[in-house]
C-alpha cells in the first residue's frame, strides 16, 4: 500500500514538472511567474508620475458614477415619460370605447375590454410600484368576475378606472408635496 502511495506520488511529481517544462517555467506548479507583471496597487508603483496615475483613475472612477447617476435620472425620467405617453393612449382608447359601446357600435367582447383593462391596472402597478395588498384591493375592487358585466359595463367601468386612477396620482403628490420640507 506504501509503495502504490509512493508512485503515485512520483507520478504526480512528473506530471507537474512536465507542464512546467513545457510551458517555460522551471519549478512546477507555482513556479513564481505568472502571465503579466506583478500587480502593483495604483500610487504605489516606482517611478515618475505613479501618484498622478493613481489620482487619474480615481477621478475616473468619479466621472464614471457621476454619469451613471445621470444615465439613471435620465432613465427614470423617461420610463415616466413613457408611461404617461402609453397611458394617454390606452385612456383615448377607453374612451372611445365607452362612447362606442353608448351608441351601440362597440365591436369588442367582454372579455377584450376586461383584458384591456386589467392590462391598463398592470401598467399602472409596474410604474408607481404598487404593494401587494393595495395592488390586490385594487384589482378585488375593479376587476369583477369576467363574465358579470357586459361588454357595454366593462367599457364605461375601463374609463372609471381611469378617473380613479387620476384621483390617485392626484392624491399621491399632494401627499409628496405635504412632506416635502420647506
Amino acid at each position: 500500500m506504501r509503495n502504490q502511495l509512493l508512485a503515485a506520488a512520483a507520478c504526480v511529481a512528473v506530471a507537474m514538472s512536465g507542464s512546467a517544462l513545457a510551458q517555460g517555467r522551471p519549478g512546477g506548479a507555482g513556479g513564481g511567474q505568472g502571465a503579466g507583471p506583478p500587480m502593483t496597487p495604483p500610487g504605489q508603483m516606482g517611478g515618475v508620475g505613479a501618484s498622478g496615475r493613481a489620482g487619474d483613475i480615481a477621478s475616473q472612477r468619479g466621472q464614471f458614477g457621476r454619469e451613471f447617476a445621470a444615465q439613471q435620472r435620465l432613465t427614470a425620467q423617461q420610463r415616466a415619460e413613457q408611461y404617461k405617453l402609453q397611458a394617454q393612449q390606452r385612456r383615448a382608447e377607453a374612451q372611445a370605447m365607452a362612447q362606442a359601446a353608448r351608441s351601440g357600435q362597440l365591436r369588442a367582447s367582454a372579455k377584450q375590454v376586461r383584458s384591456a383593462m386589467k392590462a391598463d391596472m398592470e401598467e399602472f402597478r409596474e410604474a408607481f410600484r404598487l404593494g401587494r395588498l393595495e395592488w390586490q384591493a385594487m384589482r378585488d375592487q375593479w376587476l369583477l368576475e369576467r363574465d358579470s358585466l357586459t361588454a357595454q359595463q366593462w367599457a364605461h367601468r375601463r374609463l372609471d378606472w381611469f378617473a380613479m386612477r387620476d384621483s390617485w396620482i392626484a392624491s399621491q403628490q399632494a401627499w409628496a408635496q405635504a412632506r416635502r420640507p420647506q
